[in-house]
């Protein structure tokens, strides 16, 4: 890469935290009105279109310090992941921004409340020399092949077949700051003990089979340089799909709004990071359009 065009993603990258870090600061206080919003600006909050200043503009109380930032400089988005204080609770906070020129023109927040998959510590641990990390050229895939591999990982969730995900074999998942797979067994519950496993077992011996699709998908940030994807997608759980053929995780028809970052190093999964929802109404939309 030409000094140039590193100096000019450097350049960038550091331009779209400083505009995340103004929209934070607005949210932080819970006052927008000082930020400059395009006319075509659009915000939702869990799949729902919202007025801006509504929903955890009135509930936040504070934002921790920490977090993580994941960019796109060739496409003007940037997204956010920390813990945001909430009417006296920790709540687990994604803030998608899509910056044009000067101006925010959109906003997806998407909000993880304390349940049975959460570990806000971890959502602010440091990861500038592992996940962050820039990788050198002869080991970044494209941004089309960075977005091929995400899609061969959900795919072979809903068929049940990891054949085809190039996925390593210490691959660590985290689902809300907690680990789900390749933990410590003195670690786990009764009854998931398939966390213990790699993620091609898991996926092969059913034990998200209760999942009946993962739709939806969006990647409205890949960063080539650190070998980073972020999709949005919801997921569906009709509530009657046994997981591993034994027992019924979800017992009710539900969607699940998340989104996912895949960390890709030399073609293969290293590590992937999960935010999601609550159980929201079945079938529910994502509230944004296919990309």
């Amino acid at each position: 890469m030409a000094a140039a065009d590193n100096g000019f993603r450097t350049g960038e990258r550091s331009r779209l935290i400083a505009m995340a870090d103004k929209y934070l600061a607005a949210l932080r206080s819970g006052h927008p009105g000082g930020l400059p919003l395009s006319p075509r600006f659009r915000s939702t909050e869990d799949t729902q279109a919202i007025v801006i200043g509504s929903g955890i503009w009135r509930t936040v109380r504070g934002i921790r310090d920490g977090g993580h930032y994941f960019t796109d400089v060739e496409r003007g988005q940037i997204e956010f992941w920390g813990v945001m204080e909430e009417m006296g609770e920790p709540a687990i906070l994604s803030v998608r921004l899509k910056i044009e020129a000067q101006c925010f023109a959109e906003a997806e927040v998407i909000v993880t409340r304390k349940g049975p998959f959460f570990d806000p510590e971890m959502v602010l641990q440091d990861a500038a020399e592992t996940f962050h990390q820039v990788l050198p050229p002869a080991k970044r895939a494209s941004r089309e092949e960075l977005v091929a591999i995400a899609n061969l990982y959900f795919d072979a969730i809903e068929q049940q077949d990891s054949s085809r995900v190039p996925v390593n074999d210490q691959c660590r998942r985290l689902v809300n700051g907690a680990v789900d797979s390749m933990d410590a067994e003195d670690r786990l519950i009764e009854g998931e003990e398939h966390r213990a496993l790699g993620v091609s077992q898991q996926i092969d011996d059913g034990y998200y089979a209760y999942i009946e699709a993962l739709r939806d998908r969006r990647y409205p940030i890949v960063d080539t340089e650190r070998g980073l994807v972020v999709c949005h997608l919801v997921f569906d759980h009709p509530g009657d799909r046994l997981r591993a053929g034994k027992d019924l995780p979800i017992k009710s028809p539900g969607s699940m709004v998340f989104t996912e970052v895949f960390k890709i190093v030399a073609g293969r999964i290293e590590e992937i990071w999960a935010l999601g929802t609550a159980p929201l109404p079945f079938g529910i939309r994502s509230g944004w359009p296919a990309a």
